[in-house]
């Protein structure tokens, strides 16, 4: 039906029972869904990012002043070096490779000794606090020991202690990078 201007009138139409249910139903599934939604931004707590004061602790701070001074510029020192890249896995067996790299991608070593230019890993040096007598953390000691042999990455450990004798560390590090 046509009104004066250009208005329509619509005809009213009628839903049947089927027709209802699937409206109410679609109108429940997106009220529980915006419900939902907004529950999770509300009730979500708050995270702060933040940079680190160091990317050393005071005692791994102490050892890599102590270690600068022994390499004395002929190796490039890292620190905090993901043992996923150091250490390539390789396997037929994607199954077995995909244990061994799970097994190492969230671990870390302390510092790496790598030649100047092309960071070609020299050596690896751990820093063994207290934390290190705990049965889990020898567990993984253990294991990391063995993944450095089988790569054959020489891998040092040192004691964390409030001072380092210059050349004992110079005498462990000479006996692996053959500086």
């Amino acid at each position: 039906m046509k009104f004066p201007h250009g208005l329509f009138l619509l005809e009213p139409f009628y839903l049947n029972h089927y027709q209802q249910g699937a409206l109410i139903g679609a109108a429940i599934i997106a009220a529980v869904l915006a419900t939902g939604w907004l529950l999770r931004r509300l009730l979500q707590p708050r995270v702060y990012l933040s940079r680190v004061a160091s990317l050393l602790t005071p005692a791994e701070q102490k050892f890599f002043e102590q270690l600068d001074t022994v390499v004395d510029g002929r190796l490039t020192i890292l620190t905090k070096v993901r043992i996923a890249d150091l250490i390539q896995v390789t396997s037929p067996s994607s199954a077995a490779r995909q244990q061994i790299f799970r097994s190492i991608s969230a671990k870390h070593i302390d510092f790496v000794l790598a030649e100047h230019g092309s960071l070609r890993p020299v050596a690896a040096l751990e820093l063994d606090d207290s934390s290190h007598q705990r049965r889990d953390r020898r567990r993984r000691d253990e294991f990391i020991d063995e993944v450095f042999r089988l790569a054959e990455v020489p891998l040092l450990r040192f004691r964390a202690a409030a001072s380092y004798d210059p050349d004992e560390l110079a005498r462990a590090i000479e006996k692996v990078t053959r500086l």
